[in-house]
């Protein structure tokens, strides 16, 4: 029996890779998987206790609670300076949802999507199940992970329908400046083209920088797919929330996704969300500083290993890290750093091969633990030196 031939043209996660090794293992410091270690503020938990008791248990519109979504359209006109009506907003379940959407809309058999290259794992993917092929776009590490716009130019063909850009970006940790998504935004319109920008790491964005949303500049919202998520923000990767905003025609499409795959995202997390749109901000904030503090103290200790070099991250929770002076390959120095001592690690090759010579650090754990995971690093690097 044949299967589906897209199935065929998705690799085996490289971040679970890691993960799925490190089970088992006692004693570990991860800097593995990408999620915060705070739980859900209180006020939102509350939230999501109180709409139980009120009955918030049954399906909801398609597209989210219309309350919710006039919302999120306040919230994308205040913040993000995009200008949107509820209309324009879909609730969706997760960010990763969020991204299937705006692929499978978009895309037609044989449709090019220029992705970031190093980019999120599931890009790719998606870009396949959709049925189109992705075009890989080198953010090298000499520009500091920043995009060279001749470069950019040369991935586009005939076929290309969209660019999905990442910023702050996982797993670099660069955020795109207004100059630079100022001349994005004069790519895609020169050449027709959509942008689909994934936005989840907005409110973590360091050294007084702005978070810039693309669809904010003149002339290319009606060509944008902004997708916003509640994952990084307020520590709620459980809940698979996240939203997106659209034209108003493309938005129409999507509600067909909708009703014909999860229906609507979950009823409870949506009333959760809702309050922590509305509510006080101090939790974010605070988050932020604690991640602001394990940055430095990360980047630091990794730069002061002989070997090892890495800028500090300008957004996320993300250290890239150059390892090419060690002599080992992205997966072999995560496996022996996993094996020897005991640090998890994610090769940068998971995220493309531009990331080849790099791995990737979360610094979404607690102070005690990066500390310890440097020392553990500085030992292991120095044995390999001393080989």
């Amino acid at each position: 029996m044949e299967f589906n031939a897209n199935l065929k043209k998705i690799k085996p996660s490289g971040i679970r890779k890691l993960f799925d090794l490190a089970q088992g293992k006692k004693d570990l410091v991860s800097f593995g998987i990408g999620e915060p270690d705070f739980i859900t503020p209180t006020h939102i938990r509350e939230a999501a206790k109180k709409a139980l008791d009120e009955g918030y248990t049954r399906y909801t519109p398609n597209l989210g609670f219309p309350e919710f979504r006039e919302a999120l359209a306040v919230k994308l006109n205040q913040k993000n300076k995009i200008s949107v009506t509820p209309e324009e907003v879909v609730v969706t379940s997760g960010g990763t949802e969020s991204l299937f959407f705006a692929f499978y809309t978009l895309i037609n058999p044989g449709d090019e999507i220029i992705i970031p290259d190093p980019g999120f794992v599931t890009y790719e993917s998606q870009v396949y199940f959709a049925g189109g092929a992705p075009v890989y776009f080198p953010l090298r590490g000499e520009n500091n992970f920043h995009p060279d716009l001749e470069e950019l130019k040369s991935c586009i063909t005939p076929k290309t329908k969209a660019i999905l850009l990442n910023s702050p970006s996982n797993p670099t940790g660069a955020a795109f400046s207004k100059e630079e998504l100022l001349a994005i935004a004069e790519i895609a319109k020169e050449k027709d083209l959509f942008i689909i920008s994934d936005e989840l790491y907005e409110d973590i964005v360091y050294d007084g920088k702005e978070h810039i949303s693309i669809a904010s500049l003149p002339g290319i919202k009606e060509r944008t797919i902004s997708i916003f998520g509640f994952s990084k923000s307020y520590a709620m990767t459980g809940w698979r929330l996240a939203y997106l905003a659209a034209p108003l025609n493309l938005v129409k499409e999507i509600a067909k996704l909708l009703q014909n795959t999860s229906v609507c995202a979950n009823s409870v997390a949506q009333r959760a969300g809702l309050t922590a749109i509305r509510g006080s901000q101090d939790c974010v904030k605070e988050m932020f500083t604690a991640y602001n503090e394990r940055r430095n103290v990360l980047t630091k200790g990794l730069n002061e290993i002989r070997g090892l070099s890495c800028y500090a991250p300008e957004g996320t929770f993300y250290a890239f890290v150059n390892i090419k002076d060690t002599g080992m390959t992205s997966e072999e120095l995560s496996m022996y750093l996993l094996e020897e001592c005991k640090v998890v690690t994610v090769p940068g090759t998971a995220f493309g091969a531009q990331g080849e010579g790099y791995i990737r650090l979360s610094f979404a754990t607690s102070l005690e633990d990066i500390k310890e995971g440097i020392e553990r690093i500085k030992k292991g690097i120095e044995k390999i030196s001393s080989r």
